[in-house]
Formats: C-alpha cells, sequence, structure tokens
C-alpha cells in the first residue's frame, strides 16, 4: 500500500503521460461508442471503431519498445477508438509508462489541431522539421519524473510515442513505427 504522500507524487507524472494521449484520442470521430473486452495476457483490445484500422497493439510488441526506449515495461494495455489505437505498456519497479498511439486516419488539419491543443494546454509543442508531412515533440516533467513526446504524421498515419525515453529516443522510434506501418 502506498503512503498517501507517495501516491499524490504519482498523480503528476501520471497525468502528465495520459494528457497528450487522451486530448489526442479525443480528436478522433468514431460513429460507434467502442467497448473494451479484456484478451490473454492481461491486455484488452476495444471494438466498435472502424474495420479500416488495421494496426495492433500486437505490431509493437513490449520487448521492441524496451529495447528502442530502454525501459522495461510490460504487454501493452489496448484502447481503440475510432482510426485511433493506444497502446500503454507500464511496470512498477521501476515505475514507467509508455504511451503509443497510432491514428491510421490522420490529416494535415487534424494533426495541426492536436498540436495547437497541446499547446493551450501549456505543453509547448516544439515542430520539428524533416520528418514525416509534420512533427513536434514536447516534454513534461513533475514529481520527478519527466515524460518526452515525438508525434510524427505520414500520409493518413499518426505515430504518437511517449514516455521516460530521451527526447531522442523517442523521435527515433515514433520515425520508425511510422516508416513501417
Amino acid at each position: 500500500m502506498f503512503a498517501p504522500n507517495r501516491s499524490r507524487s504519482l498523480l503528476l507524472p501520471v497525468l502528465a503521460l495520459g494528457v497528450p494521449v487522451a486530448l489526442t484520442a479525443c480528436s478522433s470521430s468514431s460513429t460507434s461508442t467502442p467497448t473494451t473486452a479484456a484478451a490473454s495476457g492481461g491486455s484488452s483490445t476495444t471494438s466498435g471503431g472502424s474495420s479500416a484500422n488495421a494496426f495492433s497493439c500486437n505490431m509493437v510488441p513490449a520487448s521492441d519498445v524496451n529495447a528502442a526506449l530502454g525501459t522495461s515495461v510490460g504487454a501493452p494495455q489496448a484502447n481503440r477508438a475510432g482510426t485511433a489505437t493506444s497502446c500503454t505498456y507500464s511496470s512498477t519497479n521501476p515505475i514507467q509508462t509508455v504511451i503509443i498511439r497510432v491514428d491510421t486516419g490522420s490529416s494535415a488539419t487534424t494533426f495541426a489541431a492536436e498540436k495547437a491543443q497541446s499547446a493551450a494546454q501549456g505543453q509547448a509543442p516544439t515542430t520539428v522539421q524533416g520528418v514525416g508531412d509534420g512533427a513536434y515533440s514536447l516534454s513534461i516533467s513533475g514529481g520527478g519524473f519527466t515524460t518526452n513526446t515525438f508525434a510524427v504524421r505520414k500520409g493518413s498515419t499518426e505515430v504518437q510515442v511517449n514516455g521516460p525515453a530521451s527526447p531522442a529516443q523517442t523521435q527515433a522510434y515514433a520515425t520508425q513505427l511510422v516508416s513501417r506501418l
């Protein structure tokens, strides 16, 4: 059991990890209500989104995430909303969370709106030139944790990587993922 002050100190990093993903996940449109069901291995899958979404968290196993980002997270929990799928990888020792969000129905307008939404939340995204059809990075620190985010769009596919890895690691991994999807 955590002491109350320990739990409170963990709230900020958890929120810092979730805010970019939650905000961008909300920007996707869906005409159906997703439902979540547990799958084997502790992960969950969501149905009810677009059948055109060819991405699955199984395409990005925890071993690949750990190798690319220097983390020690376990199998992902999946959540699908429309054309966007978020894969949340976590560990408790050390406390780490990596969120990979892939939207196979992204557009330049949606991507720009997501970036503007991050800026409106005080997250200070920095435009990164020469990567995909658009890219930005941001860092959020608090409670002794720093979360780095890199988002890149190529065609109609957007990849966002959020986690405790360095900005260079998150950029390299997001760029690798968007190029292979």
